[in-house]
């Protein structure tokens, strides 16, 4: 298998709100190279660059978050007036033509994007293995963070690679397909298969997660990570160092939500043990997440990722709303602030018709998916779930729509401020998921008594008081299964709703071999041919 990967020091940086003073040097080239890696500034420069290639419309910015993949899983539909006119790549991504050209060199893109990434950390890894501690500002802690931040962006590109492009285990063959590159430069690597391929995964993230250990375990990296609002937004919690004056701590080392910090790590391992079958080590991994706590002066404490705060998210009015991304329960998300003009995200999430041809649109299939129907399908939740009734909204002009609704987690303030704050945020992994795990290890046991009180913790908490049928109702406990079966049904049904247009369903469908709906009286599960990207033909990157 020849892949010739090409590295290009990215000409435009990553600009972490609270971090624009990042960097000195601006790279321009391959030529730059070796100036960069003679100071501590450089390596910061080409870390940075790894992240905006991550951020890229062909990974993280669209395709990989609620593009390409989404489609996938059929979450959207076309069945609206004028939607079915014309033909793009997101209608052909739904009836898996991969091989369509309208959508084939999308797929390559992604391909390459990706192992453009995999190269920019592994040409950074490796100049950081022999580089002094005392070129950077705060020596060896410093070197060793980026070391580990390059090891855990190698390790997830790589990771959402094989979920795209190779068999989840219930379906492996053997087969060697997706190359795990750990060289630079590497222009003959050849895939293997998915097991071994998964153990260099896990091996990445585990030496990732001892390499930030040191820093994010200190006093400034727990109050870095504290709450969604300082991972994110740079707001320091009472009681923590930065509380007073956020100027104290270089920029360099905060925005941690937009980093692969210890914390983000430890969940990327939760998520890649769950995809090898390693039940028990995925379970002690989403465990340690939804126990980290960040400990201050005079007795501050404050749950990292445990606790779910929805309060900004109420009400109708989302000109206004500020945390359409539910930060709070946010471990890691790529960062990109221009995202609205660079992924021309108005051309998806439109507040109104301007015109027939919406073809891009991403009108949520609620009917036939029947995502806010209870698992049983008696009762329509829409209105008693937080995350139909504040989160998702219908465009003007329902004589187009009907009662077709986008999601509210991408939609465009007028309000430029409120707008960057929203959509700068590109999620790629949240702490629901690690109860999700924690559940579904329990059910692999038959413990579905603590299975459901995990579901029934997440209902509770998205649970929303509405007048349905003349009476004020809340979503109802979950029955407790008595098979794995049904316990996945259940799972399957609030990850719908949890990961609506964030990029997640595809790869929950594939790796269960769950059912989805295709039309009516088809549910089945995803073939050979719709659940595997196919490989470029041409590898030359």
């Amino acid at each position: 298998m020849k892949i010739y990967i090409q590295i290009m020091i990215l000409l435009s940086l990553l600009s972490l709100s609270s971090c624009k003073d990042w960097l000195n040097l601006q790279p321009e080239g391959e030529a730059t190279s070796d100036k960069l890696f003679t100071t501590g500034d450089g390596y910061r420069s080409v870390l940075a660059g790894v992240y905006e290639a991550m951020a890229s419309r062909n990974l993280y910015g669209v395709e990989l978050q609620f593009g390409l993949v989404d489609c996938m899983s059929r979450q959207y539909t076309w069945a609206w007036k004028y939607g079915e006119e014309g033909t793009n790549m997101y209608k052909i991504a739904r009836n898996y033509d991969y091989y369509n050209s309208a959508l084939r060199p999308t797929i390559d893109n992604i391909w390459k994007d990706g192992y453009n990434v995999v190269a920019n950390a592994n040409n950074l890894i490796q100049n950081l293995e022999r580089a002094s501690a005392d070129i950077f500002a705060e020596g060896e802690v410093e070197r060793k963070m980026i070391l580990g931040e390059a090891y855990a962006c190698r390790a997830l590109v790589h990771f959402d690679l094989l979920r795209l492009f190779a068999p989840a285990l219930i379906h492996d063959d053997g087969e060697k397909r997706v190359p795990y590159v750990e060289d630079y430069p590497n222009i003959q690597p050849n895939g293997i298969a998915v097991k071994p391929f998964m153990e260099k995964v896990i091996r990445d993230l585990n030496k990732a997660r001892e390499l930030t250990i040191e820093f994010d375990t200190t006093a400034w990296g727990m109050s870095l990570s504290a709450s969604g609002k300082t991972r994110f937004n740079g707001e320091f919690e009472w009681g923590m160092p930065g509380y007073q004056s956020s100027s104290v701590i270089d920029g360099f080392f905060q925005g941690r939500g937009f980093r692969l910090s210890y914390y983000a790590i430890t969940a990327l391992l939760a998520r890649a043990y769950q995809y090898a079958g390693m039940y028990d080590e995925a379970f002690q991994m989403a465990d340690a997440v939804l126990k980290f706590k960040a400990t201050g002066t005079q007795g501050s404490s404050y749950d990292m990722f445990s606790k779910d705060e929805f309060w900004e998210l109420r009400g109708n009015d989302f000109e206004s709303k500020k945390d359409l991304k539910c930060i709070s329960n946010l471990i890691f998300a790529v960062y990109n602030e221009e995202a609205y003009d660079n992924y021309s995200l108005g051309s998806f999430f439109r507040k109104k018709a301007d015109g027939m041809n919406q073809g891009n649109w991403l009108m949520l299939d609620l009917d036939n998916q029947k995502i806010f129907k209870s698992p049983d399908g008696q009762t329509d939740e829409s209105e008693m779930d937080i995350r139909s009734r504040f989160l998702l909204y219908r465009p003007e002009d329902n004589s187009i729509y009907g009662n077709n609704k986008i999601s509210g987690k991408w939609y465009c303030s007028d309000n430029a401020e409120i707008r960057k704050k929203n959509i700068r945020i590109l999620p790629v992994i949240r702490a629901t998921e690690m109860r999700y795990i924690m559940a579904e290890c329990y059910a692999r046991k038959n413990q579905f008594a603590e299975a459901y009180e995990i579901l029934n913790e997440i209902r509770q908490k998205r649970s929303e008081t509405a007048q349905v049928g003349g009476e004020w109702k809340t979503m109802e406990p979950l029955e407790v299964a008595r098979d794995f079966e049904m316990f996945q049904r259940d799972l399957i049904r609030d990850a719908q709703r949890e990961w609506i247009s964030e990029g997640q369903l595809f790869y929950l469908y594939k790796r269960l071999g769950a059912k989805i709906y295709f039309k009516e009286k088809e549910e089945r599960e995803l073939n050979k041919s719709e659940y595997m990207l196919p490989i470029p033909d041409n590898q030359s990157m």
